[in-house]
């Protein structure tokens, strides 16, 4: 077998090997690490499996990838599997550890909320204007505060969609910087210029949207995009909130710091990974 190509990303090499294995092709993965993995393949193979990778690094999200990694996966249920298996056991690869960090405390803090909701609040606010404290958690805590179900679900959502395809295809370390540099700039943000009373993660998704746009935009080729329509939608539910046209209240300077620190965050990132042959 010959080298084909590196990619950033293990789970989607894997991916990948698990779609031509289903052609007939013959292709390996050998994995150094979850942000380093090569792909081989037979010479034989060579063309029709350089054709599918230049096709899978453009929609790595296709359904016949996330079907046949599906089918690799569980080849003795595959036959009775239902639509929605297959689908929710897509949706959960295309996602890593750092996204269920983030969602789990989340979901939990919200049940807390409901049965004793000051003292959680008062647990986990961001510090009030007379206490300071360097080494402290309340520096992030105010990302897993979320006042209504509405507000729980979107943020989550924009993290299993889109940190999801950035832990996938940039690795664990890079979204776990992204969270914390943003959450630390945006709970500092919205505190300096409105007070303790918020929370959310919104200041993370939004730096996640301002970090896939910008890379997207230094790197066309890569399959790490942000769609014009949720670029348009993400920044006009930011100029909603500054012009105070939502029918909730929002932590607007948590949310356009968190977008411009993950835009400066993709302007420091490294290139893809990448050497297709």
């Amino acid at each position: 077998m010959q080298q084909l190509a590196v990619l950033n990303s293990a789970a989607a090499a894997q991916t990948f090997a698990d779609y031509c294995l289903t052609q007939g092709w013959s292709v390996s993965v050998v994995v150094h690490s979850t942000e380093h993995a090569e792909i081989f393949c037979e010479a034989a193979d060579e063309p029709q499996v350089a054709a599918e990778l230049q096709q899978f690094l453009q929609q790595p999200g296709h359904d016949k990838y996330s079907a046949a990694a599906w089918q690799r996966s569980q080849p003795l249920q595959h036959s009775g599997s239902s639509g929605l298996g297959a689908l929710g056991q897509g949706f959960l690869q295309q996602t890593g550890p750092v996204v269920w960090l983030l969602t789990i405390p989340a979901l939990l803090v919200f049940v807390c909320l409901q049965i004793w909701p000051q003292q959680v609040f008062d647990s986990l606010r961001f510090f009030s204007a007379d206490e300071s404290e360097l080494l402290s958690y309340r520096w992030w805590s105010p990302m897993l505060l979320h006042f209504s179900a509405a507000h729980l679900m979107f943020n989550l959502l924009a993290l299993w969609i889109y940190g999801g395809r950035l832990e996938v295809w940039l690795g664990s370390r890079q979204l776990l910087l992204v969270a914390l540099v943003a959450g630390l700039v945006s709970n500092l943000s919205q505190f300096l210029l409105t007070g303790p009373n918020f929370g959310g993660l919104s200041g993370v998704v939004y730096a996640i949207f301002g970090f896939v746009w910008v890379y997207g935009w230094r790197f066309p080729l890569q399959p790490l995009q942000l769609s014009k329509p949720d670029l348009i939608m993400a920044l006009g539910f930011l100029g909603l909130g500054f012009a105070d046209l939502l029918w909730v209240n929002t932590a607007n300077w948590a949310h356009l710091s968190g977008f411009v620190c993950g835009m400066a965050l993709a302007t420091l990132a490294r290139s893809p990974v990448r050497q297709p042959k």
